[in-house]
């Protein structure tokens, strides 16, 4: 828990700090407030110190205005720029040094189960995720993604994509050497 809180922390403020200067930034900064709520919920839910869990879930509920539940897990160094109305819940897993934005939604699609029994989403690391995208059912993200602004995604995104719309599909590649390569409507490499 402290290693990811001390990853959380150096991504908030471009480096290291004291005691005194983090519990400034927890009372500053809304986003890294949810995220040491996150990780004191997570800590606890691990223990099985399940009400102490669901309590950090409703205090970030109302000092946050966000909602982590406490089975995600989230690799260190998320950043979440402006925390109003996200959602990330089910068993969502996010990778290291993420980005996340305002009203976005990570969640499980009840109706639809990968074939390792998974409902909700997995994001690789160094993933950015625009304001009001919606990332739901058993998809994976590669890591180095941008998912844009109001996106929705329902299907896998491979590694270095940019994707966007409604629903998301693949527009090009996020690294120059990948732009080359074509893609049709169906997020496929041809």
């Amino acid at each position: 828990m402290f290693e990811n809180l001390k990853t959380d922390y150096r991504r908030y403020s471009k480096g290291e700090g004291n005691l005194p200067l983090f519990l400034f930034k927890a009372l500053q900064d809304a986003g890294f407030r949810a995220m040491v709520l996150y990780r004191m919920g997570r800590w606890c839910r691990v223990r099985r110190l399940n009400i102490l869990a669901g309590l950090c879930e409703r205090m970030m509920r109302h000092l946050c205005l966000c909602w982590i539940g406490t089975y995600t897990e989230i690799g260190g160094g998320l950043k979440i720029a402006h925390c109003t109305g996200l959602v990330i819940g089910g068993k969502t897993i996010i990778g290291t040094n993420c980005d996340v934005r305002q009203n976005t939604t990570f969640g499980a699609n009840f109706h639809k189960t990968s074939p390792d029994g998974r409902q909700s989403p997995i994001l690789g690391d160094n993933v950015s995720v625009g304001a009001g995208a919606v990332i739901i059912g058993p998809v994976r993200i590669g890591s180095n993604c941008v998912i844009g602004a109001n996106a929705v995604v329902t299907r896998d995104i491979p590694d270095n994509m940019i994707a966007a719309g409604v629903p998301a599909r693949v527009i090009k590649p996020r690294w120059a050497e990948d732009s080359g390569r074509r893609y049709d409507n169906k997020d496929q490499i041809l």
